[in-house]
């Protein structure tokens, strides 16, 4: 099932579902009319829950502009997530790399180029990661944009906010599903399941471990933590691994820009500005 909407300056936008395993995800190819198509494509890998809500305005701008500037670019939503079939207690993180490696895959039948740059945000980061670490995709290019480095320190933070949302808007702290602590189960985050097999993927999780397999992948930071020390300590920067030290252009993943137009733009331009460097 496809809708294509033509846009001014011949540019396209194919909304279809493509099949991945057992399960149909939903993916909004962006086409240009170039005459001589871009040396790569790019697909779009979403971030988590409620980041990936707030996230959708800055990937539609990205693609967008990916798409002005010659690039076949895709987003699409993981099993269980947005529109895609399924319930996200039924997948996990494995899951969610095999869509991406589906995605790409389809990504190239749709674009007609083999060469695939994967670009994530916050977990899409992490997945892009880990899917190029296993080494079935064969990315020529990673961009994570500030990745979730540890997974149990990042369970800690959805449960953080999750509390302090039931706190603040209906003062409701202790009404946070699981056992209190740090490290205790977590059902739900800011409205997203969480089920035991998701806490237990994400748990596992520390991105530091290995780079991933890819040709060139560049972090772009605009967050200074210590989970992003450790990363940048243990992937040593070189001819495949490079820092993009971003001053974060806009609070994207905040409360008030979820009901506003904010686009984070300098990490936008500097993603696109590397991948034009690398895939002319």
């Amino acid at each position: 099932n496809a809708l294509s909407l033509k846009y001014t300056g011949g540019r396209r936008l194919s909304i279809r579902f493509f099949q991945a395993h057992d399960r149909s995800l939903l993916a909004a190819v962006h086409l240009s009319s170039r005459l001589h198509a871009r040396s790569a494509a790019v697909l779009l890998c979403n971030p988590f829950g409620e980041e990936a809500a707030r996230a959708h305005r800055a990937y539609r701008v990205l693609a967008r502009k990916l798409e002005g500037a010659g690039y076949a670019a895709m987003r699409f939503d993981y099993a269980g997530t947005g529109d895609s079939s399924g319930e996200i207690a039924d997948f996990g993180v494995d899951a969610w790399v095999e869509d991406i490696e589906a995605a790409a895959e389809v990504l190239r039948q749709e674009s007609g180029v083999t060469r695939i740059v994967l670009v994530g945000l916050r977990l899409g980061a992490t997945l892009a990661a880990l899917c190029a670490q296993r080494g079935r995709l064969r990315a020529a290019h990673v961009v994570l944009w500030d990745p979730v480095v540890d997974g149990a320190e990042y369970l800690r933070e959805l449960r953080r906010a999750h509390r302090a949302y039931m706190d603040g808007e209906l003062g409701r702290a202790k009404a946070v599903s699981g056992e209190d602590g740090p490290d205790a189960m977590l059902e739900e985050a800011l409205g997203t399941a969480v089920s035991a097999r998701l806490h237990g993927e994400l748990a596992g999780i520390d991105l530091a471990n290995a780079p991933p397999a890819a040709a060139l992948t560049p972090v772009l930071c605009t967050q200074l933590t210590p989970d992003m020390d450790r990363l940048r300590e243990r992937w040593v920067e070189g001819p495949r691994m490079h820092w993009l030290d971003v001053e974060g252009s806009s609070a994207w993943n905040s409360d008030a820009a979820l009901n506003n137009a904010v686009v984070p733009m300098n990490e936008i331009l500097a993603i696109i500005s590397r991948i034009e460097a690398c895939h002319p």
